[in-house]
């Protein structure tokens, strides 16, 4: 597996989450709610969002920048800016995570509700758009050296 199959196999992980999360959302007004699953998600998001934007941004973006024509730094200018915007979500929901742990006041439940729907509607169209937009320019305008500094890079950010 090359690395851009496995920025694209992170996204389908992202992808399980976030159905989980849209299931977390419906049960939050039900007697069946766990605050629990709240912080298996958040917890998720920390770990595995977090780190795959860590990830794109001090591995695959550098190299992309050196690699595409100035006519197709555009998607990735856009897709780097996007991250800023979802990273606040997340923040914002590990801040409603742990604040309410104990009790979950009903305008508690509506700012969690807001912010997850909010996340959802963020992650989903951006790992849509580095799938079919920024990753196929890779195939398209890498060659060997580039895919061998991605690696290179890659496994150095893992330090493997």
């Amino acid at each position: 597996m090359d690395v851009i199959e496995k920025f694209i196999n992170d996204h389908s992980e992202v992808k399980e989450e976030i159905d989980i999360l849209e299931k977390i959302v419906n049960l939050l007004n039900s007697d069946a709610f766990s605050w629990n699953n709240v912080f298996k998600i958040s917890s998720f998001f920390d770990k595995e969002v977090k780190e795959h934007f860590r990830l794109e941004e001090q591995v695959l973006f550098p190299v992309m920048k050196k690699v595409l024509p100035s006519d197709k730094q555009k998607i990735l200018a856009e897709i780097e800016k996007e991250h800023r915007p979802i990273l606040s979500k997340l923040d914002a929901f590990r801040k409603i995570a742990e604040k309410h742990s104990e009790f979950l006041a009903r305008n508690t439940q509506e700012n969690f509700i807001r912010i997850s729907h909010e996340i959802i509607e963020s992650i989903i169209p951006h790992a849509k758009k580095e799938d079919e937009q920024l990753f196929p320019l890779a195939k398209i305008y890498f060659k060997p050296d580039n895919w061998k500094q991605l690696e290179e890079m890659y496994f150095k950010y893992l330090k493997v």
